[in-house]
Order: structure tokens, then sequence, then C-alpha cells
């Protein structure tokens, strides 16, 4: 991953966790949107609006003024169009500087310098503010707030966690991952109704939670083999069955490593989960790709010498052959030879049909496009790596995650 990336996840990261101090904080009767229509956390009471734009500039060694330029401008703009008098702004920023030094202020001097700014992104700002805005009484509503470092903000939330009844010991593992999951998937959402939460609300879903998150924010958190582990741990108690019958299905746009690593993975889990004459129940691999790439892995698979069944005669898919059960005999040696030991799915074209064979566990591995699936009665993993590597960690059929 590249500097610039990773400092833009962690900007991301930063900016939920200070959405999730600001929800464990509020008051009973406060509701919390991510992501809202004025900025990136508001806070509303019966009363009032708080809107807090949050930047993350651990890139930038030292603080200036023209580095907000942008905030300042977008806050200034809302406040010009939206005058009532019951929304305050902050503009909470990180400057690694500003952490060992006193910190500064934004005056209205530094407004007007936005205001003059020739910076063309800035030009539908401040042609719409020149000479327009009252900068006096945009500064009375406005409050500049410098944050800490990051891993200071995630001890702050964790604290929070604890004093709203969090017990300490599922924080690390349980409370805190999923929270910041939680976070980040209402920040994706289209309409504002559906981004609101309230502390209550968070609290009840993070006590509900007996599993660790796992998704592309949660693996760039500090801890993440400590949430590697405990996920392996809560996947075992199933996996350690010999007949469960499993479903993969994998989205090949989420993982980083699908084309180096499916086929390795497939191998793996089937040394690992499907060799023993107990092992009765042949695993679906499902993929969310190409047909062309369906077909190329499944010829790769065979490659390996792992057959396959994808239910097809001629050009016609057969349910019924699909789901037949394989041909199987013991060799010389007690080992069992099977006529296939997977069975290939292609999502677009046939993903349908597995609501009509309900498995014992689904594993949902890369972000979820599945919704038209009948999970009920089902034990759902969800698996949202960026990594297949990171997967056969988890499922147990590597000891390596990197």
């Amino acid at each position: 991953m590249s500097r610039s990336a990773d400092y833009a996840i962690k900007g991301y990261l930063y900016q939920f966790n200070k959405t999730l101090l600001e929800i464990l904080n509020s008051s009973d009767g406060s509701t919390i949107t991510v992501e809202g229509i004025i900025e990136d956390v508001e806070i509303a009471t019966p009363s009032t609006i708080t809107a807090i734009q949050c930047k993350y500039h651990e890139a930038s060694e030292t603080f200036t003024a023209s580095s907000l330029f942008k905030p300042l401008l977008q806050m200034m703009n809302h406040f010009h169009v939206n005058s009532g008098p019951n929304i305050r702004y902050i503009l909470f920023a990180h400057f690694p500087s500003v952490i060992e030094m006193p910190h500064p202020t934004i005056a209205r001097t530094d407004l007007q310098g936005a205001l003059d700014s020739r910076n063309r992104d800035l030009q539908q700002y401040t042609a719409a503010l020149r000479g327009k805005i009252d900068l006096d009484a945009f500064l009375s509503r406005f409050t500049m707030t410098f944050g800490p470092t990051f891993d200071d903000l995630v001890a702050q939330v964790n604290a929070a966690l604890e004093a709203n009844g969090i017990i300490k010991g599922d924080i690390d593992t349980l409370a805190y991952p999923n929270a910041i999951n939680m976070i980040a998937g209402l920040s994706v959402k289209h309409e504002p109704n559906n981004r609101t939460i309230s502390r209550r609300q968070l609290l009840k879903d993070l006590k509900d939670i007996r599993k660790t998150a796992v998704s592309r924010w949660t693996m760039a958190l500090n801890t993440k083999k400590k949430l590697l582990d405990a996920r392996r741990k809560q996947l075992k108690a199933h996996l350690d069955k010999n007949s469960r019958l499993r479903y993969l299905l994998v989205n090949a746009n989420c993982l980083d490593d699908y084309q180096a690593e499916i086929v390795l993975f497939v191998s793996d889990y089937l040394d690992k989960y499907h060799f023993k004459p107990a092992h009765i129940s042949t695993p679906v691999l499902c993929l969310c790709t190409s047909s062309a790439d369906f077909r190329s892995i499944q010829y790769r698979l065979y490659l390996k010498g792992i057959l396959s069944t994808d239910g097809y005669i001629g050009d016609r898919f057969d349910e019924s052959l699909f789901f037949r059960e394989p041909l199987s005999r013991k060799s010389a040696r007690g080992t069992v030879k099977r006529e296939f030991l997977i069975r290939l799915l292609h999502w677009e074209e046939h993903g349908s049909v597995l609501n009509s064979h309900k498995c014992d566990d689904l594993f949902i591995i890369g972000e979820s496009n599945c919704d038209t699936l009948d999970t009920g009665d089902v034990n759902v993993e969800y698996l949202a790596a960026t990594s297949l590597k990171e997967v056969k960690y988890l499922m147990g059929v590597s000891n390596a995650y990197e």
C-alpha cells in the first residue's frame, strides 16, 4: 500500500473514531448523523445542531491556516446560506506539531485569507462569499479544535466504551472493531435518515454482537493480529465439525490478491476440511466475477488436480445435476477418491439456486453484494477482508496472514 493510500485510510479511521467518541459522549436526547448534510458529524439536540468537520494531517508536520481553507470555506458557505441561530460549527483537525505547542487559533484574518485565495479549486466558494459573508457573525458560531494523535483518540474511545458499560475485556476484539465497522457502514448509506444513530442504539447493538468484525477498516487498525486471532477462534467451533455443508461466496473485486491466491485458497481449504470419509458434504464455491474469469479459475483448479462440477450439460445448466452427490470409492490405502471435490457456481448467472438448497455455514468473503440470498436459518460468517491470505488464516488453513 502506498504512503498516500495509508494516510487516506488513517484519515477515514480518525474521522470514524471522532464520530464514535461524539456518539458515546452524547446525551440521551441527541441524534448523531454520520456524514451529515452539513458536515462529517452532526449532533442534533432539541435546541441546537453541532456540525463537526474532521481533518487528519499526519503528513503535514506543521500547522498552516491555508491547509484548512477548503473546510473553512465550506463551513462559511453553509453559514451564509443557512443563517439559523441554532447551528454551531466545529473544525476538528490533527497536526503533529500542534501536540507539542500551544494551540493556535483561526482568526478573522485567516478567514479573509481563505476568501482571498486564488486557488481554482476554491473559486466556487470564494466567488459566492467574497464581500457578502459576515465574518464576525460566523466566528461567533465557529470553534477550532486540534485533535490528539490517532492512538490517543482510540484510547479515548476505548475509555468511553468502558464508561458506557462495555466490559473491558470485550472492548479490543469485540466492541471497538464492531463500533468502527458500524460507523463505516453508516457513512456509505445514501439517505441521511439512514445514517443516524443514538448512543442508546449503538450500545444496544454492540452488546448483542458476539463476532469480531473483519473488514477493510478493522484490518487497518493497529490491533489487526489480535482481531484476526479472535475471529479465527470464533470460526473454529463450526469449522471443526465434519458434516457441515458450507458455501463459500467470494467477491473477486474486493480481494487484492484474488488472482494469485484463489486456487491456492481452494486447494488448502479442501486439504483441511474435505479429505476425510467423514467429510460427506461437498462444498460450494460461488464466485462473484466475470464469466471469463470463472471459466479460467475452473481450468486452473483442474490443472491443480481439483475436479469440480458446474452443473452444465452442454450449454444448459441443470440444478439437480449441480447438487448431485459425487461418486466416491476408497483406495487401497483407505483414502477417499471422489468424482469431484467441489461445486463451482457463477453468482451472476446462477447464484439464486443457493436459496433452494440451504447450507449450514455461509462464508461471505469480501464485501457482500448478495442481498437476494436467503440467509434465514443459516450461520452466516462475514469475512470482508481485502486479502485471501487473511481469510486463509481466519479459517485455519494457514498460519500466516501476510
